[in-house]
């Protein structure tokens, strides 16, 4: 059973009632009963507990207490070129698990539009969220040009994960918001790395070993989190 469950907005204190997908994964597929306790959360630092008050076919009566409000936590976004398929998932997923606040896919030269599926990554974003019990729902950006990223408006802090580089470790990171840019499988071209470094992007190691694109992700994203 999911942690909390988000809805566009929270109910006021009282009763409510929830309909759709919602009242179906509640009443048909988790079939909760009178008195159940359940979290809502509206994705964007809003969380309410609420107990299940009755269930009928279509909906689920609930009765609702008063929200909290938590601060927006540390800004870690991550730019990657999307692996393949499953494994663009499993990115998704435990990216949203670890603290990622916002996944920006990018097309680069060894990484072309193939199988961008931005409504499901949203499923899996929402279904992580609510798991592992985040306040915030991280952001699922489109797909996008190498070239229009780097010259699109980019947090100030930006890494470019690079072996041999210095540590991301030894970076002096700030509670400022963070972009960590990884390449795909291959790398990025010369090209582009040069192009990444003049756009102010400082190349940093994620260890000694070669990571898979999801990994690297996950690792970097992990790294800057825990400063």
């Amino acid at each position: 059973m999911a942690q909390r469950y988000f809805v566009p907005s929270l109910p006021p204190p009282g009763p409510a009632t929830v309909t759709g997908d919602l009242a179906h994964h509640l009443g048909r597929v988790l079939r909760v009963q009178t008195g159940t306790p359940i979290v809502l959360g509206d994705g964007q630092g809003g969380t309410a507990a609420a107990t299940v008050a009755r269930v009928g076919r279509t909906e689920v009566d609930l009765e609702v207490e008063r929200a909290v409000r938590r601060p927006r936590p540390a800004r870690v976004e991550v730019a990657f070129a999307p692996p393949r398929l499953s494994r663009a998932e499993w990115l998704f997923e435990h990216g949203t698990e670890v603290g990622i606040t916002a996944f920006r896919p990018l097309w680069t030269a060894r990484t072309r539009p193939q199988g961008e599926r931005p409504e499901r990554w949203q499923r899996i974003v929402r279904a992580a969220a609510g798991q592992c019990d985040r306040d915030w729902l991280p952001e699922v950006h489109a797909g996008c040009e190498f070239a229009d990223f780097l010259r699109s408006d980019l947090p100030r802090r930006r890494f470019l994960a690079s072996a041999g580089a210095t540590p991301l470790l030894e970076a002096n990171v700030t509670t400022d918001p963070v972009l960590l840019l990884v390449g795909p499988e291959g790398g990025f071209t010369d090209e582009e790395a040069a192009a990444a470094r003049v756009a102010g992007f400082e190349p940093r190691s994620l260890g000694r070993h070669t990571l898979r694109t999801e990994t690297a992700a996950l690792v970097g994203a992990a790294i800057l989190l825990g400063r």
